[in-house]
């Protein structure tokens, strides 16, 4: 079984969306990948199942594989609907416009999993940044794919068929084929960017969906909020500013962070204290992790990386990089290691 004491700890999503990825890829062998996992079919049948985010990675890589598509996750993402993520998904459906379909989907986002980050950005344009926290879990690109393209697809059923993105972002390499993307975003896309998300018209954020029903939107959140009693807590403050800090590409200002967690630079500073560490120090490992991942998965050359890092030149970089990772960054390129300092 999938839930022991050892997991708990780990980022986790609900069985069930694996369950849907499964049934869309109809495969033959599916009882031998759940296996390597130690997992079978059984544990995907509970409704209120969970699983490592960690392993779902992997299983989704491998299913993938095993289909032989490279944009497997991107083409799924087109058949599915609101059902996949339960109440949070009928909220979308029936939001009055973009802008609070969006929100509310970031605020119910932990009934699915507690792995990402998601919400939307105003400036420079209005826009959906999607981002895995933990720059240690990997592989990613199926779940970034589809993660994207499922939100596309709600949005479509949301505005109808009038809407199209003004652009998508990719943190991960362009594939070899590129077909796949653009005929189901219908908008530019484009690799090796700094987020991964979906860039939008200003106009598209307010305008009134045409399927909105208040009443399903009230009952699912209060279905949400029963759920909120059985959600993952974040255990530490350490964590909870990790959480933050991931949500922002660029990183973020402690009076940002102070202010979304609701406490005074001061508590803050002495709550880290307490656990060992500093928000400059957590700071610093937040864009070098993301600076490892970036050597890992893009063709970035390393001052490139080290600019999108907020390092002026390489060899500040190199020395912030060596003390977090242990290699160089051009030795990280070529042999990544799964652990860090």
């Amino acid at each position: 079984m999938v839930e022991t004491g050892e997991y708990e700890r780990a980022r986790r999503i609900q069985t069930k969306i694996l369950r849907g990825i499964l049934n869309g890829a109809r495969l033959d062998d599916a009882e031998s990948l759940l296996a390597a996992e130690g997992m079978n079919l059984a544990d995907l049948r509970d409704e209120g199942g969970t699983m490592p985010f960690a392993a779902y990675l992997r299983l989704f890589d491998r299913i993938a594989e095993a289909q032989g598509r490279e944009s497997f996750g991107l083409e799924l993402s087109t058949g599915m609907g609101p059902e996949l993520v339960g109440p949070a998904g009928y909220i979308f459906a029936a939001s009055p416009d973009l802008a609070h379909a969006v929100r509310s989907l970031s605020s119910s986002v932990f009934t699915i999993q507690d792995a990402t980050a998601f919400d939307v950005h105003d400036s420079p344009a209005p826009h959906v940044p999607y981002r895995i926290t933990d720059d240690d879990l990997t592989p990613r690109r199926q779940d970034v794919e589809f993660s994207l393209g499922y939100v596309d697809r709600l949005i479509r059923l949301l505005l109808g068929p009038g809407y199209a993105p003004s652009e998508v972002w990719f943190e991960h390499a362009r594939p070899a084929r590129l077909g796949a993307h653009e005929a189901v975003f219908r908008a530019p896309v484009f690799f090796d960017q700094e987020m991964n998300a979906i860039w939008f018209q200003p106009v598209d954020m307010t305008r009134r969906a045409p399927g909105h029903d208040p009443n399903l939107v009230a009952l699912m959140q209060h279905y949400i909020q029963l759920l909120a009693q059985r959600s993952h807590a974040i255990g530490t403050w350490t964590e909870e500013v990790r959480q933050v800090l991931a949500g922002q590409p660029g990183g973020a200002e402690l009076e940002t962070v102070c202010r979304q967690l609701g406490v005074s630079p001061a508590t803050l500073g002495r709550r880290l204290r307490d656990e060992g560490t500093t928000f400059r120090d957590l700071g610093r490992r937040h864009r070098i992790e993301r600076a490892a991942r970036m050597l890992s998965e893009t063709r970035l050359s390393v001052l490139e990386v080290a600019l999108r890092a907020g390092y002026g030149e390489t060899a500040s970089f190199t020395r912030a990089f060596r003390d977090v990772m242990g290699p160089t960054p051009r030795n990280w390129r070529n042999n990544p290691s799964p652990g860090a300092r």
